[in-house]
């Protein structure tokens, strides 16, 4: 009987067919109530979520930017105040290496006294804390010139390495970067 039903109004079945279709769709769009889900509704969480990640993204950008411009701040002015400290330490350097020159000349002649010579190196070594002084071995007549662009090259290349190093020891260390750490002895 369904059989001949089937055969004899075709066009109600195709119609029936089309509707249960139809009413599929919109279920599985817009969801129903009962049944829950929906395509609209994951859509609109998907929407609100990627809303939330790019709000998440502009602050994180923000922040990073915070973060950076704080860090070159604190570069510079740590790179200022080096330059700074530099500028001072090869001013004093270069005048101890003026005093140095004009308090060790050579005379005319060529010739320094064996007695002042003796007396320069002993304060020399008594000066600098931990100094041997000259080595024992060496005779007396030993003698070594520097000119004046030598000494105040050697003052402002030991100036401008210890700066260097002064400077370097104001950096953040990064674990990254840290020495491994010393094996522990049981």
């Amino acid at each position: 009987m369904v059989m001949r039903w089937l055969l004899v109004n075709p066009w109600r079945v195709l119609a029936m067919a089309l509707f249960v279709v139809v009413l599929f769709l919109l279920i599985q769009i817009h969801g129903a109530p009962l049944i829950g889900g929906g395509l609209k509704p994951a859509l609109n969480a998907c929407r609100a979520e990627r809303a939330e990640i790019i709000a998440a993204q502009a602050e994180a950008g923000r922040l990073q930017v915070a973060i950076n411009e704080e860090e070159e701040r604190r570069t510079a002015a740590n790179a200022t105040r080096s330059n700074e400290f530099h500028v001072q330490d090869l001013a004093r350097a270069l005048a101890a290496g003026r005093s140095f020159a004009d308090s060790n000349r050579i005379t005319t002649g060529g010739v320094w006294p064996q007695s002042d010579r003796g007396a320069r190196s002993e304060a020399a070594a008594t000066a600098e804390s931990g100094s041997a002084g000259f080595s024992e071995s060496l005779s007396a007549d030993t003698f070594v010139a520097v000119s004046d662009p030598d000494v105040q090259a050697c003052s402002a290349a030991v100036t401008y390495a210890v700066g260097a190093h002064n400077w370097v020891a104001t950096l953040p260390v990064e674990r990254d970067d840290a020495p491994p750490d010393p094996p522990q002895r049981e």
